[in-house]
């Protein structure tokens, strides 16, 4: 599936190269009308609305760049040059020597008879924390993907133009005033984010700075749902989508809302449910290494066996065998109508007609024998999620039992400022809070157990290394998982690591977790 959606999104993307224009960039000017009446009208500059994060603060459209519109003067050459690089300043000159107006961009601001000094966005001018979220605009300036084509009619391009007087060959009339036609380049209109920027820069170096080659994180706001931060690995570079394209790990693809292999995460909704249903922490099962089902034997991890365990200690260990015998305890449908409701096998919006991956939840009527009931247990077989659902599902469990549907457009905003609220979910209650306490502290004590966590403990959580049935070089890939939250005692955030191709949670995930968790801690 992973392997199609590349093939789509590359021949999208190919077809879109061809006619690619960033809008970042000063372009030659270009004639927009003439016409018998004697005027000559320049396209100077354009640009879209802007993608702000929660705070208002723009994650493109950071800073502005200055143009001059000129018209051919005696004194505007002398002034170019100062203010001008080389290139802009020939290209200008060539243009003026025949008499006509021209725009070109400048390195500060001009003054003089025949020069109009302008201000343009410059959309991808720093870091752009949000590539796969922001999407881009094809040569027309219209939007190809993600937020720029959810949200074209708010973003759409606009232009700013200037038009000037000539005669009949075309020459600007000595002395006439040119006019601006600003269509609103630079007005406050665009979509408001639940993400933050601080948080998102985190992830996003974190992430960039591991040896993370494929993967994703996001971190989700327990009490309402709302996505904080979110960062697909690879990321696709705007300014070079060529090399992007041949890129062999498929940085068009969304990692944090492609839905793969789970694993172990799976584990703690397997608890929850046995706790909803009666079944008591202190249920005991000996694990001795392995299990038959069916005809299928099913290894634990320790292949001599974790001996006996109660459920505190098969999360920490998470042992394979335990769950599929906790899962014998209760009626499969106990556990797809409880990873139904936290949002498993149902896709998220993410923007209007943009929604993610749905993942797939196995039915009862799929879960007929007892070997595909012990790969649902320890979260194998069909089931897959995004790592956004995780999140999402770790964050009920954080949350007092309480299911928030993921947020990430919180708002649109008109060109005055003016905003339009995209309402958070409610909430919708899962599982009883004492289940949710009750797992919540096991998840801490877990947490609290696991020596790879070196300098944070203030958190609970779940490891995953799940088997993905695709091979390379006779060796079976792997998908690592950490999901969890923090603070222990008072979850504000959940954080939800997925490392593509991957060894184990334990040694791939819980590093990159504890660094986002210590460094968002202490930007609190």
């Amino acid at each position: 599936m992973k392997r199609v959606v590349s093939v789509f999104f590359c021949l999208i993307f190919s077809l879109a190269l061809l006619m690619l224009r960033l809008y970042t960039l000063a372009t030659d000017p270009v004639v927009q009308s003439g016409n018998p009446h004697g005027t000559l009208t320049l396209e100077a500059a354009s640009g879209r609305g802007t993608i702000y994060d929660c705070e208002g603060r723009p994650f493109v459209n950071e800073t502005t760049a200055l143009l001059a519109a000129v018209s051919p003067t005696e004194t505007v050459l002398p002034l170019l040059r100062q203010a001008a690089t080389q290139t802009a300043f020939d290209k200008a000159k060539t243009r003026l020597s025949k008499g006509l107006p021209t725009v070109v961009s400048v390195l500060r601001e001009v003054t003089g008879t025949g020069v109009l000094t302008l201000r343009r966005p410059v959309r991808y001018g720093g870091t752009l924390l949000i590539p796969h979220l922001a999407g881009y605009c094809d040569g027309s300036g219209v939007g190809v993907c993600g937020l720029e084509k959810a949200y074209e009619p708010l973003l759409q391009t606009r232009t700013c133009t200037v038009t000037y007087p000539v005669n009949a060959a075309g020459r600007v009339l000595g002395g006439a005033q040119a006019q601006v036609r600003d269509e609103g380049i630079n007005t406050q209109r665009g979509v408001v984010l639940t993400l933050d920027r601080t948080l998102q820069s985190i992830v996003h170096d974190v992430l960039l700075q591991s040896d993370m080659r494929k993967g994703a994180a996001v971190l989700l706001d327990v009490r309402t749902g709302d996505v904080k931060a979110m960062v697909s690995v690879p990321e696709w570079d705007i300014r070079n989508l060529e090399d992007s394209l041949q890129d062999e790990d498929a940085p068009f693809i969304d990692r944090t809302l492609n839905a793969v292999s789970v694993g172990s995460v799976y584990k703690m909704l397997v608890a929850a449910a046995a706790l909803e249903y009666g079944v008591p922490e202190t249920f005991t099962y000996t694990c001795t290494g392995e299990t038959r089902q069916d005809d299928v034997v099913f290894h634990c991890h320790l292949r001599t066996g974790h001996g006996q365990l109660q459920m505190a200690d098969a999360l920490l260990h998470s042992c394979n065998t335990w769950f599929i015998e906790l899962a014998r305890q209760l009626p499969v449908e106990t556990i797809t109508d409880l990873s139904a409701a936290a949002g498993l096998g149902c896709a998220v919006e993410i923007a209007p007609s943009w929604q993610s991956d749905a993942g797939i939840l196995p039915q009862p009527d799929e879960l007929t024998t007892d070997a595909a009931r012990a790969n649902l247990a320890f979260g194998q077989g069909r089931l897959t999620a995004s790592p956004l659902q995780i999140a999402a599902m770790t964050a009920a469990f954080a949350n007092g039992g309480v299911y928030h549907t993921p947020r990430i457009v919180r708002a649109t905003q008109d060109d005055a400022g003016a905003q339009t609220e995209n309402p958070p979910d409610q909430g919708t209650r899962i599982v009883h809070a004492s289940t949710a306490q009750t797992l919540r502290e096991m998840l801490v004590y877990t947490a609290q157990n696991t020596a790879q966590f070196e300098s944070f403990h203030d958190c609970g959580g779940k490891t995953a290394t799940a088997q993905t049935g695709v091979y390379e070089n006779g060796e079976e890939l792997l998908n690592a998982w950490y999901s969890g939250f923090f603070p222990a005692q008072s979850p504000r955030y959940v954080l939800t690591v997925l490392f593509e191709n991957g060894t184990s949670g334990t040694r791939d995930c819980i590093p990159i977790f504890e660094q986002i968790a210590e460094k968002v801690t202490n930007s609190f």
